[in-house]
């Protein structure tokens, strides 16, 4: 399709990105919100009746947005799934790339798993891959409020993964961004690099500490990551602005293939809340842990329950410290579930005695999964543990 014949088909949005760029934080942020509900919607085993209801999703974005590239790739391969409008698929394809779509870039496809189920022959470790993100600081003005522990904890999970006892990461294999590094557009960029070069045998820990919006608050439900660059000041900047869980899931379910894989949320903090007429902090939801699990080989952790709060004492959150210190003392030679035991046991306890309040982290897992050391080193026959 010609330059003219998009400008036809779509209107005075096929001028270029440049527009999209231009478009203010109500028609993006609303554009953005309906995109991620329809995300929510498609996986693998999605039926007619789903796709169809994610395509009128993604036509309302574009209808808000019509040089939203994304809505348009997503579209194209809903249309595919359905076998239906060869001629529009083609258009929308066009479209995706005249707009710049990142998830045509990156080639992600909700009805891909990239882990569909465990290779039990599998050989032992092979290599270790680990993204850390953590902002205690946001751009000014318009930014989230401080979380002074965030950035401290993640330079100190960093060390410990690099750490030749404990964690036995490659240095040049982890990966740490921290306030103005850890943009949206940052975070995805180092995601994908670690998802595309893991391989089925490789262990991939991602780990993120910052402010989580409360799912609840979204009239559409869809939960998002405040990034350095995103603008709090209305919740549709936030929409427009802010990173959505749907893009994290998307590139980890349909683009890594690593069978041992650990997803961190560190993202609910005490005191550290939203105004009120803003969307208020809040750690992941059920939904939002199910999306993560979907396939075979990933474990997450959370901070807290949903209904709760993450606290912080003596510069670091009490979850990413237990964390810390329990992998330490075992020097990492402990399955992903023991570990998680005795910090879940650990925090509930320290914050129970110091504050009074409920602080419960939460584990999930695929149905299908692995268990592994955390601290195996690369390139070992035994997944359980390798001791230097």
């Amino acid at each position: 399709m010609t330059r003219r014949h998009l400008l036809a088909t779509f209107g005075s949005a096929a001028l270029g990105p440049q527009l999209l760029r231009g478009q203010g934080g109500d028609s993006l942020g609303a554009a953005r919100d309906l995109l991620y509900q329809a995300l929510e919607i498609l996986h693998p085993s999605a039926n007619d009746d789903q796709v169809t209801r994610a395509i009128r999703l993604l036509k309302a974005a574009m209808d808000q947005n019509p040089s939203f590239g994304d809505a348009h790739y997503y579209r194209a391969l809903c249309l595919k799934r359905l076998k239906q409008t060869p001629g529009l698929q083609k258009s929308d394809l066009e479209a995706a790339e005249l707009y710049h779509s990142e998830a045509l870039r990156d080639g992600r496809d909700p009805f891909l798993l990239a882990v569909p189920k465990i290779d039990r022959n599998l050989a032992g470790v092979g290599q270790k891959w680990a993204l850390v993100v953590g902002l205690s600081n946001f751009q000014p003005r318009v930014g989230a409020p401080r979380l002074p522990a965030a950035a401290a904890d993640a330079e100190a999970f960093t060390t410990l993964l690099k750490d030749p006892v404990a964690g036995r990461f490659p240095a040049n294999q982890v990966f740490l961004l921290k306030d103005e590094q850890a943009t949206g557009a940052g975070i995805k960029s180092r995601l994908n690099y670690i998802a595309t070069r893991a391989k089925p045998e490789d262990v991939v820990v991602v780990y993120f500490s910052t402010h989580g919006s409360a799912r609840a608050q979204d009239l559409r439900q869809v939960s998002y990551l405040y990034t350095y660059d995103t603008d709090v000041t209305a919740k549709d900047q936030i929409f427009a602005t802010a990173l959505g869980m749907p893009d994290i899931s998307m590139i980890l379910n349909s683009r890594c293939v690593a069978q041992r894989t650990l997803i961190i949320f560190d993202t609910c903090h005490s005191g550290a809340s939203i105004p009120a007429e803003r969307l208020a902090t809040q750690a992941l939801s059920a939904q939002d842990i199910d999306r993560f699990r979907e396939g075979a080989g990933r474990y997450i952790l959370t901070a807290c329950q949903d209904d709760q709060q993450a606290y912080e004492d003596g510069g670091h959150g009490y979850f990413t410290a237990s964390l810390i210190d329990r992998w330490r003392a075992n020097k990492g030679c402990m399955h992903v579930q023991d570990l998680f035991q005795q910090v879940k046991g650990e925090v509930s306890s320290k914050v129970k005695r110091k504050y009074g309040k409920d602080q419960n982290p939460v584990m999930a897992a695929s149905r299908n999964s692995l268990e592994f050391a955390l601290g195996a080193a690369p390139a070992s026959a035994n997944a359980d543990c390798a001791v230097a």
